[in-house]
């Protein structure tokens, strides 16, 4: 059930179609595809492109060109004109997603992580990376593609679109919150952070800044950040201890990032990176081994 386009010259519609896989929630087209240029349209559905092997550069709707590869994916909103660059040869999985399914989905993930659910039912460009989650579904989708097995072949992949479009719309609810939500509590303590990463920063008085209880600010932050802003802080403290250490001594980056205790410092600093901060600058470079 898989469209072979090895002899394609030009991004076709009716080549597109060619032995597509239709179920009730998506719609899956594959594509091996020669170096080439291109201009094509996407039409009534939201379409989840992913990369198997290669990459692609594409503008859509004539805005900047952006480069992806197999490790992101885009989410295409219906009705776009895209222009597609190909230098290598390149295998492409398409899925187009049932749109009644994408907005009961946001729905859903609209209110587990407090976004905005009109901004997150809109219909948008989206480039992301893939996670694991959704790594492990698009896996498991390629999988039922190429089983032998036709047997509740349709009934699965139906089960994995449900699935993918929690991924999908998680990773973009997420990235919503972080980026465009100003009011969002969790974007408003992300900006805090930011701004005061060189102090002591106090969970449960930024809680209190944010008018939620700690428990409450906490179990909202990790639905968001997958941490807790405990561990976010500690991670953000770190990064920046790395490179404050290609300047300055040990002590002296631990009270610049507000900690009094020496040795915390150095516990944390080597349970993230494997080495002590005296060991990194001695190496000179970045540790091989993170801990996240």
């Amino acid at each position: 059930m898989l469209a072979n386009c090895n002899i394609m010259t030009k991004f076709d519609r009716n080549l597109e179609l060619a032995d597509r896989l239709e179920t009730d929630y998506l719609k899956l087209l594959y594509y091996d595809l020669p170096p080439l240029s291109s201009d094509y349209k996407s039409y009534e559905n939201n379409r989840l492109c992913t990369i198997l092997e290669g990459q692609k550069h594409i503008s859509v709707n004539n805005d900047k060109k952006i480069t992806y590869n197999p490790r992101q994916f885009i989410l295409l909103p219906p009705n776009s004109t895209v222009h597609m660059d190909i230098d290598v040869p390149t295998k492409a999985l398409v899925l187009e997603l049932n749109d009644e399914l994408l907005k009961k989905v946001a729905e859903k993930i609209s209110i587990d992580l407090g976004a905005d659910y009109d901004k997150l039912k809109k219909d948008r460009f989206f480039l992301g990376d893939i996670n694991n989650d959704l790594r492990n579904c698009l896996n498991r989708v390629t999988n039922i593609l190429t089983a032998q097995d036709k047997n509740n072949k349709e009934f699965l992949l139906d089960l994995y679109a449900q699935e993918l479009a929690y991924n999908l719309v998680q990773i973009k609810g997420i990235q919503q919150v972080i980026n465009l939500e100003h009011n969002n509590p969790i974007h408003k303590a992300l900006v805090y952070i930011q701004e005061n990463i060189r102090h002591p920063i106090s969970i449960s008085q930024l809680a209190y800044y944010l008018n939620m209880s700690e428990t409450n600010f906490c179990n909202s932050f990790k639905k968001v950040l997958g941490i807790t802003p405990k561990e976010y802080i500690t991670n953000l403290k770190m990064v920046l201890a790395k490179d404050m250490l290609k300047n300055q001594n040990v002590t002296e980056v631990a009270y610049d990032l507000g900690y009094e205790n020496i040795s915390h410092f150095i516990s944390l600093f080597k349970n993230k990176y494997g080495i002590t901060p005296k060991q990194f600058k001695c190496i000179g470079h970045t540790p091989v081994v993170y801990k996240y």
